[in-house]
């Protein structure tokens, strides 16, 4: 019996009376004691194999996240709300426990039921959804869960995906989402450009195109959507559609998901409104104010040799790459050399590994490059030239990037798992000793 056979079964026991879940468990113990806490998703995880979920992006929100993005939901400002990635209905299944509730339960889901919507590739997960929510609303009436009383899903709960079996959206709905984070073609005309690109970036895409004036949006992204170079266009687009309440690093999404993830709450304005003042900035860039930055000092660029690809047809100069460059020391004389056919860089200057985790103690580990060289650098490697052409300037920079407010500061700008050029550059440069 394959997984997507198991999930169907296991849909069945929870919307079927007197069916037996694929745990053993009896309908009525498992939705009692679990349904609602977290028994449905462990299932899942169970039944389908880690090879499909990483295929579809499979990673459910679970109540740790659906709380982080519902906490400051006004549930009274938005008339309707969907998930157009829903999954087992973690995120809708936040929400439901703050609306409120009719005379009986049976009211309630009737209710509700209006109240909701939702997209999943799966019909089962879709199910899996709808018996959680109406289970939620027993238990808030303090009524003993009885599927015997579960409705049929609701037509606003459609299997499909975004792009193909859309949602009609209205002023006054709300879309909150944890969308799938593999990677997928986009189109030409695409705001993340054209080629493979995160489906997360393409689900909050066509929110931005055919959403109208006032639908609200609260997405679980990876965050290099907020931070990653090669997603401009899409920032770009976003605040021209959108006023932006927020868009924060919120660290690793934890299970098998090794990503780093951010929230999104915003709100779509109208197409003729002009592009606002709203800038994707964290707190901590607000607060630096007008201080000066690494790109006000000096020049950043990456090191131009790939190995393995450049060419070694050149004379042989002193070679820097990530393992000769010791961290916070100096390089006066190469160690090592190589004939590239690339770009030579003169000393003084300061080297950043580009590798670099949220995780790590320490985020712009740097070298000091005392030599006048010239010198070729490996493209694991930023490049920081002072434009004074002193070490004074570099070293300068240097216990500016040892300076514990420079690692808050990329830990809220940049949670990828490397620096980019536009980081680097944008680090202010601290007033005065460490706090």
């Amino acid at each position: 019996m394959n997984g997507e056979t198991r999930l169907a079964k296991f849909a069945d026991a929870l919307t079927k009376k007197g069916a037996k879940p694929s745990s053993g468990q009896d309908v009525k113990s498992t939705t009692d004691h679990a349904l609602i806490n977290g028994h449905a998703n462990d299932m899942v995880y169970k039944l389908l194999p880690r090879k499909d979920r990483r295929v579809h992006g499979v990673f459910f929100s679970g109540s740790t996240w659906a709380r982080a993005l519902v906490e400051q939901l006004n549930i009274e400002q938005w008339s309707r709300f969907l998930d157009p990635s829903a999954g087992t209905g973690d995120l809708l299944l936040e929400i439901c426990k703050g609306l409120p509730l009719e005379e009986t339960s049976t009211l309630t889901i009737k209710a509700w039921e209006k109240r909701l919507g939702a997209i999943d590739l799966r019909e089962s997960f879709l199910r899996i959804a709808w018996a959680r929510i109406q289970a939620l609303a027993m238990t808030r009436h303090r009524e003993t869960i009885d599927t015997s009383h579960f409705r049929p899903l609701p037509r606003s709960f459609r299997a499909g995906n975004l792009f193909t079996t859309p949602l009609t959206l209205h002023s006054g709905d709300c879309l909150v989402m944890n969308p799938p984070y593999q990677r997928m073609l986009a189109g030409r005309d695409s705001y993340v450009g054209a080629g493979k690109r995160s489906a997360a970036a393409l689900h909050v895409e066509y929110v931005l195109r055919s959403a109208p004036e006032n639908v609200g949006l609260i997405a679980l992204v990876p965050d290099v959507l907020r931070s990653g170079s090669s997603y401009k266009g899409f920032r770009e687009a976003l605040r021209n559609r959108m006023e932006i309440t927020s868009f924060n690093g919120h660290g690793s999404f934890g299970g098998d998901a090794d990503i780093d993830v951010a929230i999104l709450r915003a709100v779509t304005k109208s197409l003729a409104v002009k592009v606002s003042a709203v800038e994707l900035l964290t707190p901590s860039q607000k607060s630096t104010g007008t201080l000066e930055k690494v790109a006000d000092l000096c020049s950043v660029g990456v090191g131009p040799v790939v190995p393995h690809r450049t060419e070694e047809t050149g004379r042989p100069h002193g070679y820097l790459t990530a393992r000769n460059s010791p961290i916070w020391g100096a390089v006066e004389t190469p160690t090592e050399k190589a004939r590239f056919e690339a770009r030579l860089q003169n000393g003084p200057f300061v080297v950043v590994r580009r590798t670099s985790s949220p995780k790590d103690k320490q985020r712009a580990r740097a070298t000091l490059v005392r030599g006048k060289g010239p010198w070729l650098v490996e493209n694991h490697l930023l490049v920081i030239s002072p434009r004074s052409g002193t070490i004074k300037d570099c070293q300068k920079i240097i216990k500016n990037f040892k300076d514990f407010r420079t690692d808050e500061w990329l830990n809220h700008h940049i949670r990828c798992r490397h620096l980019t050029v536009e980081a680097i550059a944008s680090v202010p440069i601290w007033d005065g000793e460490q706090a």
